[in-house]
C-alpha cells in the first residue's frame, strides 16, 4: 500500500477491532484470531488506509475498496459475528503487547 506504520499492537479492546494513532500505531483487536482470514486482512488494510486517508471520507473507502474488494461482506461478518469472537490475553496481561517493531 506504500505506507509504513510505525508500531503495530495487539490488544484486548472491548469495542474497537483495530484503530489508527495520529503518529501512526497501529492497533488490533486480540479477538481477531477467531476471525476469517479474509475478515482480518480487511481490518489490516482498514487500517492502514487510514495513513493515507486519516478519516472515513470517500477517498478513504476508495482506498479500502481497492485493496479489499469483499471489504463490504468482511464488515457484515464482524457486525453478525462479533460475538463469537472471544479476546485473547497473554498471562492476564491488558495492557498493550507490541507485535511489531521498526528495525
Amino acid at each position: 500500500m506504500g505506507v509504513s506504520p510505525r508500531r503495530v499492537f495487539l490488544k484486548n479492546q472491548k469495542t474497537l477491532w483495530g484503530s489508527c494513532s495520529s503518529r501512526g500505531n497501529l492497533n488490533f483487536n486480540r479477538a481477531l484470531a477467531d476471525a476469517p482470514p479474509e475478515v482480518v486482512d480487511y481490518v489490516v488494510i482498514h487500517e492502514l488506509a487510514h495513513l493515507k486517508e486519516m478519516n472515513h471520507s470517500r477517498r478513504f473507502w476508495a482506498v479500502v475498496e481497492s485493496w479489499c474488494p469483499d471489504q463490504k461482506q468482511s464488515r457484515l461478518w464482524l457486525r453478525q459475528n462479533a460475538s463469537r469472537l472471544n479476546p485473547r490475553s497473554l498471562d492476564g496481561a491488558t495492557r498493550a503487547t507490541p507485535w511489531c517493531r521498526p528495525s
